[in-house]
């Protein structure tokens, strides 16, 4: 046994779970990049100590690591003694196409399972249907359905007119999802503030081509920051936690319910059309 940093202990612990870097990003929502750096021991590239701690603790628990071992290492800045264990390449890659063998029938059970659910719910749902019927030979129950179905219709060309304005009313189009989306807003001015809130949460964020072009952390004693951007370029909006951020521009609040994952990006365009 001998010492090893942190980011030589993760990544040999990953290697040896038969995990890809892009495995490892679907199973602890962390950006890929920020799993790069922390391998190659760059904690400074993370956004802060609170984020590091907690990147650091999700990767222990996805290699089977203990987290304490490896945060005690981080907060004193030591190495981490560790038994290293050689992996033949031939083996490793056996070893990945097993464990997919193994893995590759998990998607095709979930997804008859779920077909099953389905049908079940609407056999179920016809037959309720069915049974709580009246008879077609009541002229009460034409009657009745016949102005429910007036009322109804009237109700649904009223919400489809009201949905209509509001999407006409909207300058602001959003498109993608995961860890990425890009909203465009249409205005005809040169520049446009941008304003980033949170809640209860703590959040690291920055507005590229702006004074917070360098980053800021949003908390209970900070909660609000506002810049200005010029329309002539995108802009890239970076949410360290996507969860209670409320992102607007020009008092529009762009919807953020896309991303998915904990950090986020979003691509601001701008156009006239």
């Amino acid at each position: 046994m001998r010492k090893k940093t942190i980011g030589e202990v993760l990544r040999l612990a990953r290697i040896n779970q038969g995990l890809s870097l892009e495995e490892l990003q679907e199973k602890t929502e962390i950006q890929l990049h920020f799993l790069e750096a922390m391998e190659a021991d760059d904690f400074d590239l993370l956004p802060s100590t609170f984020y590091a701690r907690s990147f650091l603790r999700k990767y222990a628990w996805a290699v089977e690591l203990d987290e304490r071992i490896v945060l005690d290492a981080y907060d004193s800045g030591s190495m981490i003694t560790y038994e290293e264990v050689d992996v033949d390449e031939e083996d490793l890659s056996g070893r990945r196409r097993s464990n997919k063998k193994k893995t590759s029938y998990l998607p095709l059970f979930y997804f008859v399972l779920f077909a099953l659910s389905i049908l079940i719910f609407v056999t179920y749902y016809v037959w309720n249907y069915i049974q709580t019927q009246p008879s077609p030979s009541s002229a009460n129950y034409s009657v009745v359905s016949s102005t429910s179905s007036t009322t109804s219709s009237s109700s649904s060309s009223s919400s489809q007119t009201s949905s209509s304005s509001s999407t006409t009313e909207s300058t602001i189009i959003v498109s993608g999802e995961g860890n990425r989306i890009e909203a465009r807003y249409k205005t005809s001015k040169e520049t446009a503030t941008v304003q980033l809130a949170v809640s209860d949460e703590a959040s690291w964020v920055s507005v590229s081509g702006s004074e917070l072009e360098g980053g800021v952390t949003l908390s209970a004693d900070n909660k609000n920051a506002k810049t200005t951007v010029s329309t002539k370029n995108p802009v890239t909006i970076t949410l360290g936690v996507v969860k209670g951020v409320t992102v607007t521009v020009d008092n529009q609040t762009i919807d953020t319910s896309k991303l998915t994952t904990q950090t986020g990006t979003v691509t601001l365009t701008f156009t006239t059309d």
